[in-house]
């Protein structure tokens, strides 16, 4: 499941350094745009050619999970789509506002504002990589505490008034993050139940959507006044994401008794 997710930051890396490279060679911003959408258009192309491969697995048999009311009616669903909604919206709202950070507030260029970016998102790459082996041979109730601690420490690191503490916090933060929402997604069933899994997740998968769509928005209206928020915002952040997976796990604890209370 790490695996899976680190070639989405791959792919979000390559993103801030296509931008830099076009901007650097001189072409217009429209440019990195025109890249992207052939990149696009050639994945639509793969799909296209290869769709008849994707109806070839297993069925799934439907029918078998219980009415969403009693989904929904599970604590742990809660906290859990609310944990989902933080961390998208850290994750996605350093990402936005590091680059403004990093020339407005702390003096970069923008090439290598732009570098430092694109490093963020490569530390959330190969976190995923790395950790994913790690959890593993750990197991996901280690990993997962490690990785907000390590977030919270990243955070607190932005929130220093030098460049390189704003640079080192941002790859930390990429790094810790790196096994949260796989491995929260991995560990849905072991929270709501084996029968409840499935819509827990498609919650949690909107959920995160939702964080994308509003925390940035919210994190660039509190900087509006001085950039410098960023790295305070990110940390309060972080501490609320802490606050909301010890109310998944002690939900997590009588999932079992839950389930059976909304049967």
């Amino acid at each position: 499941m790490n695996w899976l997710h680190a070639f989405f930051g791959l792919g979000v890396a390559l993103g801030p350094l296509t931008m830099t490279a076009v901007l650097s060679l001189g072409f217009a911003w429209r440019w990195g745009y025109v890249l992207v959408a052939a990149a696009q258009l050639a994945l639509a192309v793969a799909f296209a050619s290869s769709h008849a491969a994707w109806s070839r697995g297993p069925r799934v048999a439907v029918g078998t999970s219980p009415p969403a009311r009693r989904t929904l009616a599970l604590p742990a669903v809660w906290f859990g789509a609310l944990a989902f909604v933080v961390y998208t919206g850290v994750e996605v709202g350093a990402g936005l506002w590091a680059y403004l950070l990093l020339t407005e507030g702390r003096g970069l260029a923008g090439t290598v504002a732009g570098i430092c970016v694109s490093a963020y998102w490569a530390s959330l790459f190969i976190g995923r990589l790395v950790l994913g082996e790690v959890s593993e041979r750990l197991g996901p109730p280690r990993v997962l505490p490690a990785s907000l601690a390590g977030m919270v420490a990243g955070a607190a690191l932005v929130a220093m008034p030098t460049a390189v503490s704003a640079v080192a916090g941002l790859v930390l933060i990429g790094f810790a993050e790196a096994p949260v929402f796989p491995l929260l997604t991995l560990t849905t069933a072991d929270r709501v139940g084996v029968e409840h899994a499935d819509r827990a997740i498609g919650v949690q998968v909107a959920s995160a959507a939702l964080g994308v769509a509003l925390l940035p928005s919210v994190i660039g209206v509190v900087i509006t006044d001085g950039v410098n928020r960023l790295g305070p915002s990110l940390f309060v952040l972080t501490l609320l994401l802490c606050a909301l997976y010890v109310g998944v796990t002690r939900f997590a604890r009588h999932g079992d008794r839950a389930a059976e209370t909304a049967h």
